[in-house]
């Protein structure tokens, strides 16, 4: 029977899952794919700590080269959360033989090319399943549509936690800083969640997807943002009036041969696609020119949906039916998220009259509630800077 040695490097929501999946199938990894799968090091940082998921106390180590650079680990799973000391991890591990599966999708949004490239050169694996959506399985399946699609769109509602605010903002009427505060109680949301609701987590899920999806790199300075931060009870009814739901959702396509990206929210109409996606959920679709439009769906978070994805990787490993992809020859077009324009909700203090002359529709004046025209997103953006009082909100017209 194959013997296979894991190291974990971070012990926290996910890596005790990961511990408690192959506590519980461990007689059916042996008997489904004659593979005896065992834990040989875990990287905490207090050795001290209690845990839910218990490990022989031998297992752990505050040191990350007790892991990437023993001989008797086969494969490293990277659960750290770090940007800068995970890359150190990762880069270490595949220089010493090892692959390499993560559920850090900052790490892998900033060093994605890199990371492949490594593993490419040296025949190894760096698998990242789980750092897009959670549990849904979109990487792999993303992989074999570019193989003879050439993809039109891809884009999707990549964050539970803003997803979670907003639907409940909206089924219940209450304020963003009260859901937000219920959030973090139900562990949804972190102490800090500037990450989550400023955009900067869809923002590295969309750069990984549209990466792998356009087979080019599409780099995080080339993506557009805006968060949730700034969004009232207030916005959210008088949109529901127009029949509308916000959503905040990463959208990278093709328009007439350029590549245009962003994520912000989007108030779209009530009974389309993504105004069905509530609570913590995710849903991301790809079109193909081949295939169509297809759509997944599921749990982007929690710990045994991603523990699963993560495990998935590592069986796939294993089994060896899959083999690092880097993201090949593509269209090679040039990409111009500056260009994205459309028609905008805007809710802003005062009296402003460059934002006035954009008005195609005036919902109200105290405070100032506007529709725009057909107008750049970017500039609009450079309007309102950072004004904390001015919420934007892409108006889609479109089946969304």
């Amino acid at each position: 029977m194959k013997k296979v040695h894991l190291g974990v490097l971070g012990y926290g929501t996910v890596g005790q899952g990961v511990a408690k999946i192959i506590q519980e199938r461990y007689e059916q990894f042996k008997e489904m794919i004659d593979v005896d799968i065992e834990i040989k090091k875990v990287l905490v940082r207090d050795l001290s700590k209690e845990r839910e998921i218990k490990l022989d106390e031998k297992v752990f180590t505050l040191d990350y080269k007790e892991i990437t650079e023993n001989d008797e680990i086969d494969i490293v799973i990277e659960l750290t959360g770090e940007i800068d000391k995970a890359y150190d991890m990762i880069v270490s591990a595949l220089n010493n033989g090892k692959d390499v599966v993560t559920a850090n999708k900052a790490v892998v949004s900033k060093y994605f090319e890199e990371f492949t490239c490594i593993a490419k050169e040296k025949d190894l694996n760096f698998l990242y399943e789980a750092s897009v959506g959670g549990g849904i399985p979109i990487i792999k399946p993303l992989y074999d549509i570019v193989k003879l699609n050439r993809v039109k769109r891809v884009r999707g509602i990549m964050n539970g936690t803003c997803n979670y605010i907003l639907s409940k903002m909206t089924e219940e009427g209450s304020g963003y800083l009260d859901v937000l505060k219920e959030a973090q109680e139900l562990g949804y949301a972190e102490a800090d969640p500037s990450s989550d609701v400023n955009g900067d987590d869809t923002l590295r899920k969309l750069r990984i997807l549209s990466t792998i999806a356009f087979k080019q790199p599409i780099i995080e300075d080339e993506i557009l943002m805006d968060g949730i931060s700034k969004i009232k009870a207030s916005d959210i009814k008088l949109l529901e009036k127009n029949g509308r739901v916000i959503k905040l959702i990463g959208d990278t396509w093709n328009e007439d041969g350029t590549i245009k990206s962003i994520v912000q929210p989007v108030a779209v109409f009530k009974g389309s696609y993504f105004s069905s996606v509530n609570g913590a959920f995710n849903s991301i679709t790809v079109e193909g020119d081949m295939v169509g439009e297809l759509k997944f769906y599921g749990s982007g978070a929690g710990m045994l949906p991603t523990a699963n994805a993560v495990l998935t990787d590592c069986l796939d490993i294993i089994l060896e039916n899959q083999k690092t992809e880097t993201h090949g020859v593509g269209c090679d077009l040039e990409v111009k998220s500056d260009t994205i324009s459309g028609k905008f909700y805007i809710r802003y203090e005062g009296d402003n009259k460059e934002l006035a002359s954009y008005a195609d529709e005036v919902l109200s004046e105290s405070p100032y509630v506007i529709i725009t025209k057909e107008v750049e997103f970017k500039k609009i953006k450079q309007i309102v800077s950072d004004d904390e009082n001015t919420a934007i909100i892409r108006i889609e017209d479109g089946d969304y």
